[in-house]
């Protein structure tokens, strides 16, 4: 591979894992994208090439998730995120509670509303990548914005203000027993996601309400496996990492507006060996 087509993986990755919320189908679906490329011969635009390829990979492999039945609430794999300041819409693109959202979709309208909101596409260049005619593509970005709950031309959910110290406070209120200083950092209607896909014990429901989440963590996060904590960023958002035997078995991360609004922890071995070797933007 030449360097200027490694330039274009992190693009490709970032496409490929919003698409799918996976690191490892992202790399897979980016890794058949380039094999097609070098295959291909005559290729007049690379970087227009590999990301209709890796687009389309992607809607395959959403088409094919959506046969599958999975154990217990999905929760997106969780990826190392830098602190620096990035650009709006693509941080707030790649938090959990986003990518979740995200699921209220069909493959094509996902496709095409991030290629067009996100990733600032032009309609004509969305419509070449999904196959459609270019009026098409609009309905679909509009059919996405709606089921979203997004209006205006590029307007996303506020990103949320930096919570220096906060899913360490919140872990050690869990350990502490502490169910009302817990339910004091929690929204009313605050979520929990736990997902563990069959593979590792977790909630098999998504659990709501202040007063049941606060309950089932300060269970939970009392228990030994949880001990060996760091502090990390995870998809852009206050989050910690737990491992046990220097082994991650754990990733946890808060989405925070004001209060604690959902808690995600991602428990299911299969998205735990990746973490902190890929990083997406």
């Amino acid at each position: 591979m030449t360097e200027d087509m490694s330039s274009l993986r992190p693009r490709l990755m970032s496409v490929a894992y919003r698409m799918l919320g996976s690191v490892a189908d992202a790399e897979d679906a980016v890794q058949d994208a380039f094999l097609r490329y070098h295959t291909a011969g005559g290729v007049s635009s690379p970087e227009g090439f590999l990301v209709r390829t890796t687009t389309r990979l992607c809607i395959d492999r959403l088409r094919e998730r959506r046969r599958r039945e999975y154990v217990g609430p999905w929760v997106p794999e969780p990826v190392a995120t830098r602190v620096e300041k990035r650009d709006a819409v693509l941080a707030e693109s790649l938090t959990q509670a986003f990518l979740l959202l995200l699921e209220r979709l069909t493959p094509d309208e996902r496709a095409a509303f991030l290629l067009r909101a996100v990733f600032d596409y032009e309609y004509a260049e969305v419509a070449v990548v999904v196959g459609k005619s270019e009026a098409a593509v609009r309905q679909l970005v509009s059919r996405a914005r709606g089921r979203l709950g997004l209006d205006g031309a590029r307007r996303f959910p506020a990103i949320p203000a930096r919570a220096e110290g906060l899913a360490e406070r919140f872990v050690a209120a869990c350990r502490a027993g502490d169910v009302k200083a817990v339910e004091a950092m929690l929204a009313e209607n605050a979520e929990m996601h736990t997902d563990g896909g069959g593979k590792a014990t977790a909630a098999r429901v998504v659990l709501r309400g202040r007063d049941k989440v606060a309950r089932f963590l300060t269970g939970v996060l009392r228990k030994p496996r949880y001990q060996d904590m760091g502090v990390a960023v995870v998809n852009g958002e206050p989050g910690l990492v737990f491992r046990s035997g220097g082994r991650v078995v754990a990733v946890l991360s808060l989405r925070v507006e004001g209060d604690v609004r959902a808690v995600y922890i991602t428990v299911n071995p299969d998205k735990l060996g990746r973490w902190a070797v890929t990083e997406v933007e």
